[in-house]
This record gives structure tokens, sequence and C-alpha cells, in this order.
């Protein structure tokens, strides 16, 4: 079996996902189909892996269920994770006798603030408050948040109604070791040089909260974000500089190698556990044994044996995107690496070919996570990763070491000088970012996914094998390919973005022919917030939800922009996607005052050079078979009847667009404008009591009413008497706090299909 060990950590990783995937047994059947010809006792191996953690994982799902019911409770727990403060906002992991929570407090003082801050891993706790369910997925392609917990084992978010009351009790020898981790990332907060504490508590203990916000953006844009995850390239250095300590002290060889198999294990729980350090981990001590006792380990059976390890200690690793990359480009380094290398005699070309390996074999899980791949990440990586590991890792634990022996002066003259460094190189991060040098592609489906990987790995073997330009040509062919696939879709689509309380929707016509963008929602504040109670990441729908779902859809540009008004949960958004996004047009209403979103709207369309018109009734335009007509756009002081009104024909209905348009709006529409039967309308303000009148819907008569308006919102929208009208007339709801995202897909002309992201209520 020596060397085929890989065989069975493929085909167990398969086994773990094929529980969620067709595509993953597919994969699996294919690969025992290959194995047939001539490995069939191998084949039956590998086979019974599979149904061991194909059953394995089963198992584990039947068993990730909770025992909670939805409501006001009161529960003990013992805090689990690293307390984090954000503001007046506290989140902590906790496990109470039956189940783990992911608990939530919203501070009250400073003072409460500054008690809390004692809070640390291990302490009970008695908690009061209300256990609800983890927000669903609510818009394609976003992050999954209730999955994301679903394997934590977290099946509820318990939301306290008042302040924690806990107690610290004996420690166990692993949750010393998680306070020590605690009190290192205190230490970095209290004594570090402010633009060093996130990098160093990123680098040391996996920690990302000292972070600012637009730097872990930055990080991710350029696709370095790998950097600031404790990975196998952290192990492997302060794996060796602690053997090389160890040796520098009388430690024999032997001995130090026995030493490091404790070390490893105590830096992953120190370091927090992620899949890639569990992985580089495994590896190190599989290394470490081997030069203990003179063994001949093949490194792919190493890293196979890695990723069975990992996944019977947890088969939910196989979904983080941390296990994927760590595990893909380990292996892909491991079998082709050796033979590449043999082509390149200069350090700077190996290293390139390392870089351009890694990018190669990465790129369809890079795409299939993100939708997009920054053209600058091979030169920052190049770059970017040896400085890290050759300057910044080993100064960082120099300074551990200065802090830990209070060696002041030199702690002092250090800091400041590495803080200056990594000052400039985050502020040149930063403005790299802001250039948006990315390539959209949209995101992979899970079929798109296997394909991309036959063709990396067809081109890795091309490139072992001697075929270069060949290899370069494919490459070159399939990014082609996949760059312009969403230009060559045939389906239209048109999407009501469930951005919570506002509206967004996206207009998209066969061919990308013509990509229509009318408002983006947006989460308005209430007045400016005390300085302790500021956060510094700030959700906003336009970067958080809508230019998201506009990447996975493989757009690159808006041809039309329409901000129907300036309320805040219409435009509020605004800002972030013509900043994220290149917009072609943009059209206002012609309110007679702007407001502080449309002032600043008109300066950011001025400085990336987007043209800017107002709205005029009748302005219309035909793109193939569909059809467009602004056929109102008031000029008023009242925001929500000024708002734009589109009339369309798209995908064999009539549909009308109204903004916020309320009552005294509709009737000035009716007394001007002649309308046909509407098929779908989109509802005005939210099916708010001022909208929606009876003799506005008894003329056009709409077959189908849509509602954006958000879950549980502090409006009372949509009113009751506006949604029983709508029942009385016979006309169909659909709402998007309750079914989120809403989307109709057509081919041409013809009629189409009606998607919603959720089942409903």
């Amino acid at each position: 079996m020596k060397g085929n060990i890989w065989l069975f950590a493929l085909s167990a990783l398969l086994g773990v996902i094929g529980v969620d995937s067709f595509y993953a047994v597919c994969v699996g059947i294919v690969l025992l189909l290959w194995l047939w010809r001539d490995k069939k006792r191998l084949m039956l191996f590998v086979g019974l892996t599979f149904l061991l953690f194909f059953s394995y994982t089963a198992f584990v799902n039947d068993a990730n269920f909770t025992s909670l019911k939805e409501g006001e409770v009161a529960l003990t727990g013992k805090i689990t994770s690293l307390p984090q403060m954000e503001g007046d906002s506290l989140s902590f992991e906790a496990a109470t006798a039956s189940e783990k929570l992911k608990v939530q407090y919203y501070l009250a003082t400073e003072k409460e603030k500054n008690e809390l801050k004692l809070l640390q891993v291990g302490d009970s706790c008695s908690l009061a408050g209300s256990l609800k369910p983890p927000s669903p997925l609510r818009v394609p392609s976003l992050f999954n948040y209730e999955r994301y917990l679903y394997h934590k084992k977290i099946h509820w978010i318990y939301v306290l109604n008042e302040s924690p009351s806990c107690e610290s009790l004996s420690p166990s020898f692993i949750t010393k070791i998680h306070q020590y981790r605690q009190k290192v990332v205190s230490d970095i907060a209290l004594n570090y040089p402010i633009q060093l504490q996130g990098i160093a508590a990123s680098l040391l203990v996996g920690d990302r909260s000292l972070l600012p916000t637009d730097v872990i953006e930055a990080y991710q844009e350029l696709g370095l974000s790998h950097v600031l995850a404790v990975s196998g390239l952290h192990v492997g250095v302060i794996g060796g500089l602690f053997f090389w300590f160890v040796i520098r002290i009388g430690v024999t060889r032997e001995k130090a190698y026995s030493i490091l198999l404790l070390f490893y294990p105590f830096y992953l729980i120190f370091t927090g556990g992620a899949p890639s350090v569990v992985r580089a981990s495994i590896m190190a001590m599989a290394v470490a044994l081997s030069l203990r006792y003179q063994l001949k380990i093949n490194p792919l059976d190493g890293i196979a044996v890695a990723c069975l390890m990992t996944l019977l200690i947890n088969p939910y690793y196989a979904f983080h995107i941390g296990f994927q990359l760590s595990f893909l480009i380990a292996f892909a380094l491991i079998v082709s690496s050796q033979t590449i290398l043999k082509r390149y005699h200069h350090p700077f070309t190996k290293l390139l070919a390392l870089s351009v390996l890694a990018q190669v074999v990465s790129f369809p899980l890079v795409i299939y996570h993100f939708s997009q791949i920054s053209i600058l990440s091979l030169g920052l990586n190049l770059l970017y990763v040896p400085f890290i590991s050759i300057i910044v890792l080993p100064t960082l634990l120099l300074l551990f070491f200065f802090d830990f022996l209070s060696l002041t002066f030199l702690f002092t003259v250090v800091s400041e000088l590495l803080s200056k460094v990594i000052s400039f190189i985050h502020q040149f991060f930063l403005f790299l970012s802001e250039l948006n040098m990315n390539v959209i592609f949209g995101a992979l489906s899970e079929g798109g996914l296997i394909l991309a990987f036959v063709i990396c790995f067809s081109i890795a073997l091309l490139w072992e094998r001697g075929g270069m330009m060949k290899a370069g040509v494919i490459w070159l062919l399939y990014c082609g390919i996949l760059y312009i696939a969403p230009y060559l879709s045939p389906a239209g689509e048109i999407t009501f973005i469930d951005v919570g309380q506002g509206d967004s929707i996206l207009i998209t016509l066969p061919f990308k022919r013509q990509v229509i963008l009318i408002d983006t929602g947006g989460k308005p504040s209430f007045g400016k917030d005390e300085e302790w109670r500021q956060r510094d990441s700030i959700f906003d729908t336009g970067r958080d939800i809508v230019l998201p779902y506009l990447k996975s859809k493989g757009i690159r540009e808006v041809d039309l922009f329409i901000l129907s008004h300036g309320d805040f949960d219409h435009a509020g958004g605004a800002i972030e996607v013509l900043e994220g996004i290149s917009v072609k047009k943009m059209l206002l209403d012609r309110s007679k005052e702007q407001t502080e979103i449309e002032k600043k709207l008109l300066q950011t369309a001025k400085s990336n050079k987007v043209s800017v018109s107002n709205a005029k009734e009748g302005q219309s335009w035909t793109v193939g078979e569909a059809q467009f007509t602004i056929i109102q756009a008031l000029q008023t002081e009242e925001e929500n009847d000024g708002s734009i009104i589109m009339q369309a024909n798209v995908g064999g209905y009539s549909w009308l667009f109204t903004g916020d348009l309320e009552e005294a709006g509709e009737q000035q529409l009716l007394s001007k404008v002649s309308l046909s039967q509407i098929d779908v309308l989109k509802v005005g303000h939210h099916g708010s009591s001022t909208s929606s009148s009876k003799e506005f819907l008894e003329t056009i008569v709409p077959k189908l009413a849509i509602i954006s308006v958000g879950e549980n919102n502090r409006y009372g929208h949509p009113s009751e008497e506006v949604v029983n009208r709508y029942k009385e007339l016979g006309i169909s709801i659909l709402r998007t706090d309750v079914y989120g995202t809403i989307r109709y897909t057509y081919k041409w002309h013809n009629s189409g299909e009606w998607s919603v992201m959720l089942n409903g209520k």
C-alpha cells in the first residue's frame, strides 16, 4: 500500500463530502472504476474507506441536533472560545450541559465593558436571555453563517438580556493553554505598537481580532489571506526555530525530536486548532518521528495519513476552505515539485515555479469560494511570503521573548522598527486593493469545480513532463473560456436581492446584453455612537451583499445603475457598489433637494468617471426583445413619491418597479399614464399602509406582487391591511423577509421559472 495511501485519503474526503453532494459520489464511483482495471484489491479497500467515512459523517450528522427550544431561557455554560469585544458587542462560544451556543451580549455602559474584559476561557457563567436560530442563507453565493455554525455543532444564537455572571473554575491542562493564548493576545494589545498588534496576534496565536477590518479585506482582495492564518509555513518556521533553540542549550538531537513531538500538539491547541494547523502539525510530528527513529516515510503517504486523521478528528473540517487549500497545495507540491524543480537552477526561478504551481492548483477553489482572483496575487505572494517567513515571523518571536523576559529597551526598539515596516506594507496593500485589480469569473458550480480540477491537474502533469508551452496554452485557453462563460449564457434573470429593510433589484438580460441594477439597500445609522460603542467593522449592504452577488454571477460591469430615490434604505450601499465594480451610467431621481447620501454619491461617481443624469418621464430603450420605460419621475421634495417608476417588458412578463411610491404618487401616475395590465408589481414603500391603494391595484391588476422588506423590521412593514388588500383582490405575494432572495430566470422572450432561497414560514 506504500505510495497509495493518498487514494484512501481521497476516498475518505469524497465519502465525507458525498453525504451532501451527488457530485462527490460520482467522482468516488469514477475513482473505483479506474482502479477496477488492474488494482481490484486496492479498489476494494478504497471503496470500503469511502463507505466508512460516508457512514461516519452520516452518523455525526445524525448526532448533530439540538435539544433546546427557541425563546427565553436561563442556562449555565462554560466559555470555550476567546471572548471577542467590538464596540458595544461581546460574543463568545459557551458549552452548556447539552450543547454549544454562540453567545451575544450588547453592553450597556463603558464600565460594564471594562468589567467584562476580565472574562476568560474556562469561566463558568450564569446566563439569561433568548435562544434564536442563526439566520439562514438568504442570498446565493454569500457566506453561509448558519452552515458554518452547524459545522461547529452550534444551533442557537443566545442573545443575553443581562450581563453574564461568571466565576473562574480550576482549569484543565487544555483550558490553561487556551487561557495562556488569551493572555498573549491581551499582552499584545497592551504592549505592542498599534500598527503591529493585528499581524502579531494573527501570526503568533492565530487570532485576527486585533486586525482592522479594512486590512483583512485588503489581504483577501489581494489573495494574501492565507498569510494571516497559522499554517504549514508558520508551523515549519516556529518548529525549526524551537528545535534550533533546544539544540543550542545542550539537548541531544534524539531528545530534541522527542520534545518536538510534545511541542506540536501544544502549539496546535495554542493557535486555535484550525484545519491548516492540524494538517501541518501532524505532518511535522511525522517528520520528527521519522528523524527520531530513522524511519523512511513517503511524504505523499505522510500527507495522506494527516488527511485521514484530520477527518477522523472532525469530518466537518472537509468543508473548511483552510483545510481544502492546505491539503490541496501540499499534495500538489509533494507530487509535482521535485520533477518541476529539476528544470530550474536559480533560487528565484525555483520559488517562482513553486508559486505558479500553487496558484494553478488552488485556482478552482479560489474561484469556487470567491468568484474572482487578483492579478497581483502571484507577484505579491512571491515577495511577501518569503518576507513574512524570513523576516516578520522570526522577529515577532524575538519580540515575544523580549516581552516575556521584560527586556523593555530591546522590545521597544525592535517593535517600533517592525511596526513602521508593517504599517507601510499595510498602507500599500490598502492602496492596491482600492485599484480593483481583480479578474471576476463568477462562482463555479460543483460540476464546474470538478472540471476545473481535472484541467488544472492536467496542466500540472503536462508541466511535469516538459510540456510547459502546451500547459501554458491550455491554461490561458481555459481561463479565457471561464472568463467569457457568463456572457455566453442565454438565460436572463430578474432578482429581488434580500438586503433586509430596503430594495435592490438586478435585471440581467440574456448574454449579459444589458445589466441594470435598481437600488442597493442600506442600513441606516441613528445618530453617532459614543466612542466606546463604535465598531471597527460596519455592515454595508453594497459591499457585503450586492457586490458579492454581482461577482458570483460573473458581472464585471453594470450598464445602468438606477437609484429610485435618495433614502438610505435604497441608496445606502451605492457608494461601495460604485467603488467596487465598473458602472457605465447612473440614473437619479428629480427631487428638488439631494439627500446627504446622494451628495456623496455624486462625488464618488465623478471620481470614478460614471456618467450621471436625472430620469425623464417617457425615457425608453429597447435591448433585443426587452423594453424599458421611465413612466414617472416627479420633481418633488417628497422623496418617496419622487421615486423613479419604471415599466418593463422582460421574459414574457410586464413589470412595474415602483420604488417607495405612496398613495399620492400612485394617484398622479394613474392621472397621466394609461397603464395596461401589469403581471408583476414591485410593491411600493415595502408594503406600508400609505402605499398600494385599492384604486391603484384595481387599475393595474397585477398577478404577482413582490414585497422587499426586512425580517421583523421596526416599521411593521408590510402593513397587515395592505397584505389583506392584495389577498382580497386575488393577487399572489412573495416577500423577501419570508422567502429571502426571489429570482425569475428565463431564456429568450419565453416565460421562465421562479425560485426563492427559503421555503417560507
